[in-house]
């Protein structure tokens, strides 16, 4: 049975083209069956062409040496074949190792890569390994760093939730004491209206009294003046009469002066409750009863001033 080798070269091929070169007077080598054929590599033609010597002794009728030699061969020839035959053979094997030995460094070359390559295999897996070892740990690390995480963002939402809470009190606070603030402003605002209404009227009950005490100082020296010369004997009494005159209106001044003082203090203290006021908005609640206290005090004192 013929084998085929995997580049199509039949062995009949190769036994044809070996039968032709020693028909032509030529030895068959590895390079001149491939030359004849046209094709077909050292590796395929190699062992076809060994097949070949292996059966050219039986074919032309010589036995190897030892082997039962056929009748009617001369013995030359035998001799001569066998000279032949080894002598080829030998030449064969040698330009087959020849034309193998490049096929083998390359197959030697290729192993020493393959060698490489396995070692560069070994390492790039056992980096690979290292390398998933490490991103375990990182993605242990990770989810532990995780679950801190979460757990301080529920501590934070906790937080957040009770500042809101406290946060609503305070509100709660603020408007209660901003209430509280306003309804003593109004109460402020309505007592200054009050002493102003008293200060006024106040006011124009004293230059009442002042004019009239002018008017009368007036009439009074018109009426000395116009009876001096009928009661000279009575200007003691006259001069007496004008002192008291203007002891009145000194008193009616000083009068004046106090309520104008009382008037300008109820001012000052408007305006440092509005002052107050705004400082209240930041400072909270506790500012404002001290604001408180102290108006009430302010006002303890206009009604002593007052009595």
């Amino acid at each position: 049975m013929q084998s085929k080798s995997t580049r199509g070269v039949q062995q009949d091929e190769v036994w044809a083209a070996a039968d032709a070169l020693i028909a032509a007077g030529e030895r068959p080598t590895i390079e001149r069956v491939r030359l004849k054929i046209g094709r077909g590599s050292p590796n395929t033609v190699s062992p076809m062409l060994e097949t070949w010597f292996a059966t050219l002794g039986p074919r032309l009728g010589v036995a190897l040496a030892g082997a039962q030699v056929e009748e009617g061969a001369p013995k030359e020839l035998r001799q001569a074949l066998d000279k032949i035959w080894a002598a080829t053979l030998a030449s064969a094997r040698d330009e087959a190792d020849r034309a193998l030995e490049p096929e083998r460094d390359r197959l030697a070359q290729q192993g020493l890569k393959l060698d490489i390559a396995r070692q560069e295999l070994l390492q790039r897996e056992a980096a690979l390994t290292e390398r998933g070892i490490a991103l375990e740990h990182a993605l242990e690390l990770a989810k532990s760093q995780l679950r801190d995480q979460a757990a301080q963002l529920q501590k934070a939402g906790r937080d957040l939730a009770q500042a809101r809470s406290s946060l609503a009190n305070l509100i709660q606070e603020r408007d209660a004491g901003r209430r509280q603030f306003d309804e003593q402003l109004r109460a402020l605002a309505e007592e200054r209206q009050r002493i102003e209404q008293r200060a006024s009227a106040n006011e124009k009950r004293l230059l009442e009294e002042v004019d009239r005490a002018r008017q009368e100082a007036k009439y009074s020296a018109r009426m000395l003046k116009e009876t001096i010369e009928r009661h000279e004997a009575s200007r003691q009494e006259l001069d007496a009469t004008q002192t008291k005159l203007e002891e009145r209106v000194h008193r009616a001044d000083i009068d004046l002066a106090t309520l104008r003082e009382r008037i300008q203090a109820s001012e000052s203290l408007v305006i440092e409750l509005r002052k107050a006021a705004h400082a209240n908005q930041t400072s909270g609640v506790a500012k404002k009863k001290g604001l408180h206290g102290k108006a009430t005090a302010t006002r303890g004192a206009a009604s002593s001033k007052r009595s």
